[in-house]
């Protein structure tokens, strides 16, 4: 009989690409995963994979303490950039990890992780924290209105604004789903 915990790493493992495999893997093995957490992509993978197959395409993780990401500073490399995206503290660091000759981007964003609701999850057979379902709806929800044309002007990319409108509809959708299901077993 399969376990719980195995029956998703089978599902990670078949759903989540092989490059951010090793990249995640990576992360887990260099970094202190109590003081880390997951937003973005794997946020939205750990919170929808019972509903969605969704790719995963770069690691977005949080942090307090630029300390606790010096192992990566020390064998990958991290560059500073300035986001012009996400009012929240603008700066990101990124590193990459190459894996068959292509390359995997983790964004690192210094947060406070009191103001953020989070959870603990299984990925990839590790227990890792990330922002909760509830979280990432509502930030999907409200970055659509921050990042339409009309907002952004010179900056506006259509696609980033679809990739939030996307999400949003996909948790919105599980959300209705669930009172649907709530209101069908309050009428029996």
């Amino acid at each position: 009989m399969e376990t719980e915990e195995e029956k998703i790493l089978k599902e990670d493992e078949k759903n989540i690409f092989y490059e951010q495999q090793q990249a995640l893997r990576n992360v887990f093995e260099k970094l202190d995963m109590s003081k880390v957490a997951f937003v973005g992509g794997i946020a939205d993978y750990i919170n929808l994979r019972d509903y969605y197959d969704m790719p995963v395409n770069d690691l977005d993780i949080i942090y307090e303490d630029e300390a606790v990401l010096s192992p990566i500073q020390e064998e990958d490399g991290i560059t500073r950039f300035y986001s012009r995206f996400y009012n929240k503290g603008k700066e990101v660091l990124v590193s990459e990890y190459f894996v068959n000759n292509r390359n995997v981007h983790t964004d690192y964003y210094k947060r406070v992780f009191s103001e953020i609701r989070l959870t603990q999850s299984p990925l990839l057979g590790q227990m890792v924290w990330h922002a909760t379902f509830n979280e990432m709806k509502e930030f999907h929800n409200t970055q659509i209105p921050e990042v339409t044309s009309q907002v952004m002007g010179h900056k506006y990319e259509w696609k980033r604004l679809y990739k939030h409108s996307k999400k949003a509809s996909l948790y919105n959708n599980v959300c209705y789903l669930q009172e649907k299901q709530l209101l069908q077993t309050l009428k029996k």
